[in-house]
């Protein structure tokens, strides 16, 4: 049983059969049925070879299977990997085992499931695979012979012979729901790309990612992957974003507000903001707060965002050890994902938010997977991070409006290279004094906000 994360769980049974039988003696039925059986299927000389009689019908099908993997939109690494998989399948499975993915009716499907002997079995799938690739073909073909007088385009009237050959009179009524449901997801979509607002690049790939999502069936791995790297796309903030509100005397009472004491620090802080200001940009060095656990690093780097009425964001680097985590997988991977600064970006949704990175320090130094803290260094570069790449995504995304803010216990242990690209602040300790008045205006207050 294997589960898919979905907003409501759903669960799928994946059953394989094996041969087919026939049951001679039912021999208990408690606690389970056991019988005695007789195999009906692959009996012929060679075990699990064809006969004389069925290996042309097994050629002939196997050729239109090919045929057919032709015919659809695939990239090429997927086209190979599909034509060499068909290639190595035994001929006494191909028919079973392509018919469960056509677009079939169940009788049509049941049809070849009784079909004991295989050429019979193949005589009765061969229509079934003939009649999946004239569907492709005409939808292949120009507009120019679909022309017709009803008023309908061209398009629709080539996409409605296309159903009524891929639709027999069997099953119409019982997929008729689930290809309307189809069609509704996929002009879903191509209306979430003309809302996107995405740049020329992105809006080229996405169409071309829909195209190819269209051309495939919704039982092949691929339509999952193609459909979940298109949403992905579609989630990236490529042109939303928050307009700043810096106010610096605002800036000031909002820090004095959350944090009692770090003077040196807050000073620092409220001069960065001005710079940022009065360049209008953020160019200038990464600032890494370095203390002990508990001093107010993380919430320093939420009253910048509260400040600057930006979305805040954290990130948590400790124990990365893999250049993937920050880079992103490529789609070629079984289970890829984007890196952790694309998905931040996709969960705040706007392309200038403020990403605290947390534990710098304790990032896993380079080894078989790559060094994480050079691709760090690639995010943080000014210079570079205008056209930042994840190897997910597959298309360069402007970086350089995010504010980033670093954190560390100990700047000992940060990559040199890393450490470099920061201004470092040391956020120190309290005293007694400065702990009893933090009690008193921050940790009471809430503490009986909770309990009320």
């Amino acid at each position: 049983m294997t589960a898919w994360s979905h907003p409501v769980p759903r669960y799928s049974l994946v059953l394989a059969g094996l041969c087919r039988f026939r049951v001679e003696e039912v021999m208990r039925d408690v606690p389970f049925p056991v019988a005695r059986v007789s195999q009906l299927d692959y009996r012929h000389e060679g075990g699990e070879g064809v006969s004389v009689e069925a290996q042309p019908l097994a050629d002939e099908y196997r050729a239109s299977a090919l045929e057919l993997v032709d015919l659809l939109n695939l990239e090429p690494s997927s086209h190979t990997k599909l034509k060499r998989l068909l290639s190595s399948l035994p001929d006494h499975t191909l028919p079973d085992t392509l018919t469960s993915v056509l677009r079939t009716s169940f009788t049509e499907q049941l049809s070849v499931l009784t079909a004991v002997d295989l050429p019979l079995r193949y005589q009765a799938a061969q229509p079934l695979l003939n009649r999946q690739i004239a569907a492709l073909k005409l939808m292949k073909q120009g507009p120019r012979e679909d022309k017709s007088n009803d008023g309908g385009s061209p398009r629709q009237h080539r996409r409605g012979r296309v159903l009524q050959i891929e639709l027999p009179r069997g099953r119409r009524g019982g997929r008729e729901g689930e290809e309307e449901e189809e069609e509704d997801e996929m002009k879903e979509l191509q209306k979430r790309i003309e809302k996107a607002k995405l740049p020329e690049h992105a809006l080229k790939a996405a169409l071309k990612e829909l195209k190819r999502l269209k051309s495939l069936p919704v039982q092949f791995p691929e339509h999952s992957v193609a459909r979940n790297y298109l949403e992905t796309l579609l989630d990236l903030p490529w042109s939303s974003s928050t307009t700043d509100t810096l106010d610096l005397q605002a800036a000031r009472l909002t820090l004095e507000a959350d944090h009692y004491g770090l003077q040196p620090v807050k000073k620092r802080v409220l001069e960065y903001l001005a710079v940022c200001q009065l360049t209008q940009g953020l160019k200038g060095p990464i600032l890494c707060l370095v203390g002990a656990p508990g001093v107010g690093k993380t919430s320093i780097g939420r009253s910048v965002a509260k400040t600057l009425c930006r979305k805040f964001h954290r990130i948590s680097l400790g124990g990365v050890c893999d250049q993937s985590d920050i880079r992103g997988h490529r789609r070629t991977y079984i289970g890829s994902l984007p890196g952790r600064i694309m998905a931040g970006l996709r969960t705040v949704g706007v392309r200038n938010p403020v990403f605290l990175l947390d534990e710098v320090d304790k990032l896993t130094r380079g080894g078989v997977h790559g060094d994480p803290a050079a691709a760090l260094l690639e995010v943080l570069d000014p210079e570079q991070n205008s056209s930042f790449v994840d190897h997910y995504v597959g298309l360069p995304f402007d970086l350089s409006k995010i504010l980033f803010i670093a954190t560390a216990n100990s700047v000992a242990t940060i990559p040199a290279a890393l450490l470099d690209r920061m201004e470092v602040l040391e956020v120190q300790g309290y005293t007694s004094e400065e702990k009893v008045e933090i009690a008193v205006r921050h940790l009471l207050p809430k503490q009986l906000k909770v309990s009320s």
